[in-house]
């Protein structure tokens, strides 16, 4: 029963802010633009807090004065049937405001403690976007200004949808064709200096590249997933990477560990074979 409400909620949302009906939207705009401009000009509590302590000595007066002349107050003798809200209040709104509390909670708790390291920056962005903001603007500028984009901004969406859209794929491919190309320039700059670096480096730096990912034409180019993380057409390219580097490794001089003398090596040699044949005579 709780789904058709929200959706009937959300499409009464929507079609208040798209102006459907000019006139009941005309109606909530004006009264919050003019709740607005009257809580900016008046000083609203100044005058609850005014009128609060003057009715409350009047009450306490004529509560007093009753049960002096009459045994019973005027306040409690002729007070108006007073209907409760709090158990309607209890009952409709505080299990929302309970689960809101929870999930909020929780998001909390992500966002604080990184469980979700994305969200975290996320968050910490639009937390430095918002404290520049409020150093710039007050917060009744920020708000009535979200109040006028909110009643402007759905409504110039849904009249020029076909308009905004296209301009929005169209930029998004553009973007996505500028990262790509920066990219594949940044890496074709920085290629012979790594390269330079593992040759320097000799067998560690082959071993160290070794441990990186390959990147493949699939993984920069279009929205291909053919890397080098798990599939088997990189992991074929990877082992014949490594081969290379392996026989490399082996036909240079540059990038092979330091050789043994000979000496040593004809000494060791020798002793191994005497070992092996005692061991034969054993």
């Amino acid at each position: 029963m709780s789904a058709p409400s929200v959706t009937a909620d959300h499409q009464d949302v929507l079609s208040l802010l798209t102006w459907k009906d000019p006139v009941k939207t005309g109606k909530v705009f004006g009264g919050v633009v003019a709740g607005l401009l009257i809580f900016k000009t008046i000083n609203l509590f100044n005058i609850f807090f005014h009128l609060a302590y003057i009715g409350l000595l009047l009450s306490a007066a004529a509560e007093y004065a009753g049960k002096l002349v009459t045994g019973q107050g005027f306040v409690t003798k002729y007070k108006p049937a007073v209907k409760s809200h709090a158990k309607h209040f209890n009952d409709e709104f505080l299990p929302l405001v309970a689960e809101f509390n929870l999930k909020a909670e929780q998001e909390y708790q992500k966002i604080v403690f990184a469980h979700d390291i994305e969200t975290t920056l996320k968050a910490a962005g639009v937390s430095y976007v918002l404290f520049k903001v409020t150093s710039w603007f007050s917060l009744f500028t920020l708000i009535t200004t979200a109040v006028v984009l909110l009643f402007t901004v759905p409504a110039f969406y849904v009249h020029n949808k076909k308009q905004i859209d296209a301009l929005v794929a169209q930029y998004s491919q553009i973007a996505r064709e500028k990262t790509s190309e920066y990219s594949k320039c940044a890496q074709s700059k920085a290629s012979p200096y790594v390269n330079d670096l593992i040759k320097k480096t000799g067998p560690v730096g082959n071993f160290i590249s070794s441990k990186f990912p390959t990147r493949t034409a699939g993984s920069t180019v279009g929205d291909s997933r053919a890397t080098s993380f798990g599939t088997d057409a990189d992991a074929s390219i990877h082992a014949k990477k490594v081969e290379e580097e392996i026989s490399t490794a082996t036909s240079t001089g540059a990038t092979k560990f330091p050789e043994v003398p000979a000496a040593s090596l004809n000494a060791y040699t020798k002793k191994g074979l005497l070992t092996g044949s005692f061991n034969s005579l054993q």
